[in-house]
């Protein structure tokens, strides 16, 4: 018998079982946190502006199949502890994407839960698959708020949080996120419900004003990490030099190469080039847990 072949055999056989073993328990040390899932009536849809569908690019997005999911995910880490001041972080998916596609495509509750951040995920359904950035109801702000609402009641329901707890008397903070077509929604949001924070991956396609009257407020935390071909370079320059012109406002622009925690603690204001791809600004250095993780101590405006 050859014992040499045999042992290399089991030597081989052992270390890809270990292998296995330890990417499976990374996977599922990522998903340990709690996962709810529930259906709104203050989702984004169904509305009645895409009750007849969407017409885009020669096809025809139907109400059934892309606008009627009005499914909302909220995702709890593990290490969760209520504070004084709930942190709520929303996301937003962009075009061709629905809430399933897009956590696994840019592993977004395994990079929240790696984060460490002492927040609540909150994940609305947007355009299922569809090519649109429209944000469906939620570009009603009484919307947004009643859904802020749903999602506390959901979380004192689940004992997630307490009923007296100081988050559902109003003291929140709210973290609004997303990628590519996300903008729309996130724009129509921010200057009619206090928003804290803003992060946008590759996402700064337009509605301008509404950015700039929220950038405006000094304490407002914003990064926008931007790609060379992913559309949204020029405006994306252009709104970083406005600013810092007319608002006279530090604005730091870096490369993503150069992107340190320490960065992200000392500034507020951030735009980030990056030379990867539209899809994988997300993803790549594990930015969305990066960005989470490193925020600037609040300061006194």
């Amino acid at each position: 018998m050859n014992f040499k072949g045999n042992n290399f055999f089991m030597i081989k056989k052992f270390i890809q079982f270990f292998l296995l073993l330890f990417y499976t328990c990374t996977n599922i040390c990522a998903q340990e946190g709690r996962t709810l899932k529930f259906t709104s009536a203050f989702a984004m849809f169904p509305d009645t502006a895409r009750a007849k569908g969407h017409f885009y690019n020669g096809k025809t997005y139907d109400a059934g199949t892309y606008y009627s999911d009005s499914t909302i995910l909220v995702y709890i880490p593990q290490k969760f502890k209520p504070q004084a001041t709930l942190q709520l972080v929303f996301w937003f998916h962009g075009w061709g994407n629905n809430i399933d596609t897009a956590c696994k495509q840019f592993q977004l509750l395994e990079q929240f839960e790696a984060s460490g951040r002492n927040a609540v995920f909150v994940f609305p359904e947007g355009p299922k698959n569809a090519p649109d950035s429209y944000g469906g109801k939620l570009e009603q702000p009484a919307i947004f708020r009643q859904l802020v609402k749903e999602v506390l009641e959901q979380l004192v329901q689940n004992k997630i949080i307490k009923k007296n707890s100081p988050g559902v008397s109003g003291n929140l903070s709210i973290t609004l996120a997303g990628h590519s077509g996300a903008y729309r929604v996130i724009s129509k949001i921010i200057n009619k419900t206090p928003v804290d924070e803003v992060i946008l991956f590759d996402a700064m396609y337009g509605q301008n004003e509404a950015y700039f009257e929220w950038l405006s407020n000094p304490g407002s935390r914003f990064v926008n990490i931007y790609t060379k071909e992913g559309g949204t370079f020029e405006n994306s320059q252009m709104m970083m030099n406005r600013i810092a012109d007319s608002l006279k406002l530090p604005v730091l622009s870096i490369l993503e190469e150069q992107l340190t925690p320490s960065v992200l603690q000392t500034n507020n204001k951030i735009f980030i080039y990056s030379n990867k791809g539209h899809n994988e600004v997300i993803t790549n250095n594990h930015n969305w847990t990066l960005f989470l993780k490193n925020t600037p101590a609040p300061k006194a405006y």
